[in-house]
């Protein structure tokens, strides 16, 4: 088995051929990764503002209860229908254009949301429903390549249920000293998370083969290995890498994935322990997890490779790809030539009263005399004018030209789709199986902090965590107010085609029907950035995506302000099974107080544990060393071993241990893994400014063809 950082180099990022299916990777092609505009296949389509309204539209109505069923009811559809035509489009519009220069692209006066619209939503959504009733899964703001995926309904009562237990077990466990996540303000509190012990470049010890298992990782494995060397600083990008910063990958810290089999029936078991989940103490959470995770597999195949095919063949057109997959919900933008300027097809007719209307409440609308003296010059007009009358014609066009709303198309016909996967993570990776990095989390709100901001835009992990795609399974919520996930994409600068189509520095129409700024001309260009929507994180929803999202979590508050609150959930990471990386088969326990307590026995050992041949054989200087360590905040010695720490060591040996400053190599204490935590948690803050700042600062550049 070959890993990045030991057999092959850290920064190993095989990205395959850039013109391969984007959905289809080959046995040597890794799932997309969304970390810089540079990541092979990472981009979105442009969407057309009307498109992003019916994805938001459709996400919003299978939020409904029994939606599946109320699709196909005439009636319950009609009012749907008369609701989305007519309620206000404000905040819709602000959503499709969320950071966006909107004093270029204003909301149209015009219904985003026309009947053409919305007519092929319900014709989709009842192709859906169809997948759904199959497999309670839900393809929501998504388009042919870029797939999310949510579910109220593929949980059962019975794993819910045991992952409240689990989670109220944990936080049992550490009611005495609360593992808050830094920088929270004690509002986030971990239960399990890979930031605490992770595998530390140049100092984690290291297994080349995968042996370190569940039950037997602590009492065989713990202090065992050899650490790997830290990778010297590079400055210059690797070959294969294009130009994504070195910065990305880190040379000092992974969080570490926990192994997984496939079962002959096709579910999965744990191989590895799962990273500060004691493998014995709360064994039964590992088999819940492993539930979850089954729960998981299917959301995860369609999220990476899931899509939709015609039921039916259909002919080729701009819309559709020579294999009959949408590309989008309509045709390709027309072609927008000069002498399309005022062409009714692609703009409002000139209004004189609303044009009036609107000089009457703003004042007199701008025009400058370059451009009246090339309207007068170049457009046409009718014969038998006066001067004066062409040129105040020529004035009101160029007004009307500041206020005039484009011509939004329609989708194209409707065709059936039919919902399929085209990875089956079982059957491809059945020797492999599967490497998954676990997180649960509870956020507490109290009267004295009653509210949780926004998060920041982000991917899932640095790049040497390769991560590929994203479980989140909200376990529980009690007085919150309603909080969801937002999702966007990159875009490709460059935009080629639709380029060609557009006149040289007069591409305002598509700016307008993509709700995006794409040149210099008329303000600043925008950032290659194409919002998706919001999925609501409501109590027991699955959400699944690929690792080609930016995502962040909206804030929420407090209810009822008088009383706390709380959220909690899980997060399940998959890395990409197309490359190995290290994981806790390799890596035994870091955890000191864990060893130490296989070491000395605890009070709270399980009945029939096999009992390690050295308990209570340790020296009491030993002991004392170990609670210097500060080993002694989790450990819980039994009575009769510290009545039989009776031997006893030279004072010389005690110094010397002492003085190497470690009992055990290889394991660390609670608080240097905390140090550890935090300076992995700066580093990937900084990763997260800097690909803030790459995503924003690529922008379109509609300004030379």
């Amino acid at each position: 088995m070959s890993y990045p950082g030991v057999q092959l180099p850290l920064r190993y990022f095989p990205q395959g051929d850039p013109y391969a299916h984007r959905s289809q990777p080959s046995d040597h092609q890794l799932y997309r990764r969304g970390a810089h505009p540079s990541c092979v296949n990472s981009m979105s389509d442009l969407l057309m503002v009307r498109e992003v309204a019916m994805m938001i539209l459709m996400d919003r109505l299978t939020d409904k209860p029994d939606w599946h069923k109320k699709i196909f009811d005439k009636a319950i559809v009609d009012k749907w229908r008369d609701e989305a035509l007519t309620q206000p489009e404000d905040a819709l519009y602000a959503r499709i254009v969320d950071g966006k220069d909107t004093t270029k692209i204003p909301k149209p006066r015009c219904r985003i949301m026309s009947p053409a619209c919305f007519d092929y939503c319900i014709q989709e959504l009842r192709c859906k429903a169809a997948f759904f009733k199959q497999t309670g899964l839900v393809y929501t703001l998504n388009t042919r390549e870029n797939n999310i995926i949510k579910s109220d309904t593929v949980v059962s009562a019975d794993v819910h249920n045991a992952l409240r237990a689990a989670f109220g077990k944990l936080r049992a466990a550490q009611a005495a000293d609360p593992d808050w996540h830094p920088w929270t303000n004690e509002v986030v509190l971990d239960l399990v998370h890979p930031s605490l012990y992770p595998f530390v470049y140049g100092q984690t010890k290291f297994i080349p083969d995968e042996v370190v298992g569940v039950i037997d990782a602590v009492d065989k494995w713990a202090g065992k290995g050899e650490p790997v060397p830290k990778t010297p600083p590079i400055d210059s990008p690797l070959a294969g890498r294009r130009d994504i910063p070195n910065s990305f990958w880190s040379d000092t810290y992974q969080w570490l994935p926990a192994n997984l089999a496939f079962n002959p029936d096709g579910t999965v078991r744990f191989t590895s322990y799962i990273n500060n989940l004691h493998p014995k103490r709360h064994a039964e959470i590992y088999g819940v997890i492993e539930k979850l995770v089954d729960i998981a597999v299917p959301a995860w195949e369609c999220a990476l490779t899931g899509g939709v095919q015609f039921t039916h063949r259909v002919q080729f057109n701009d819309a559709y790809d020579m294999k009959g997959l949408p590309v989008s919900r309509f045709d390709q933008a027309p072609e927008a030539w000069d002498e399309d300027t005022d062409s009714p097809f692609f703009w409002e007719p000139l209004d004189p009263q609303l044009l009036a209307a609107t000089e009457k409440q703003n004042g007199p609308l701008p025009f400058n005399d370059y451009e009246l003296s090339n309207c007068i010059k170049y457009d046409n007009f009718p014969e038998g004018l006066s001067d004066q009358e062409i040129r105040e014609r020529a004035i009101a066009q160029l007004k009307w030209r500041g206020i005039r709303d484009p011509v939004l198309t329609e989708p194209i016909d409707f065709s059936p789709l039919e919902y399929s996967c085209r990875d089956r993570l079982g059957q491809k990776f059945k020797e492999t199986g599967l490497q998954v990095i676990v997180k649960m989390a509870t956020i507490e709100l109290t009267p004295d902090k009653p509210e949780f901001p926004v998060g920041g835009w982000h991917i899932e992990g640095m790049m040497n965590e390769h991560i590929a795609a994203t479980a989140l399974y909200y376990l529980d919520s009690e007085n919150v107010t309603t909080s969801s996930l937002s999702f966007r994409m990159q875009t490709d600068g460059d935009q080629e085609e639709l380029v060609g189509r557009a006149a040289q520095d007069d591409y305002e129409y598509y700016e307008r029907l993509f709700g995006t700024s794409l040149g210099p001309v008329r303000g600043s260009p925008g950032p290659c950035l194409q919002n998706y929507g919001d999925v609501e994180t409501r109590q027991g929803r699955l959400i699944a995506f690929p690792n080609v999202f930016q995502h962040r979590v909206s804030s929420f508050k407090l209810e009822d302000p008088t009383k706390p609150g709380h959220r909690s959930f899980i997060a399940l990471w998959l890395v990409d099974p197309h490359q190995r990386t290290i994981s806790t088969a390799n890596v035994p326990p870091q955890q000191l107080d864990w060893w130490a307590e296989a070491v000395f026995g605890s009070s709270g050992t399980a009945a029939g544990e096999p009992q390690s041949p050295v308990k209570g054989q340790m020296p009491p200087e030993m002991l004392q060393i170990l609670l210097e360590q500060g080993v002694g905040k989790g450990l819980k010695l039994s009575g009769h071993v510290l009545s039989s720490l009776h031997s006893r060591l030279p004072a010389e040996v005690v110094d010397m241990v002492r003085a190497e400053g470690k009992l055990a190599e290889g394991l660390m204490t609670l608080d240097e893994a905390r140090q550890h935590r935090v300076a992995l948690m700066q580093e990937r803050t900084d990763f997260h400014e800097r690909s803030e700042s790459e995503w924003n600062d690529t922008e379109y550049s509609f300004c030379e063809h």
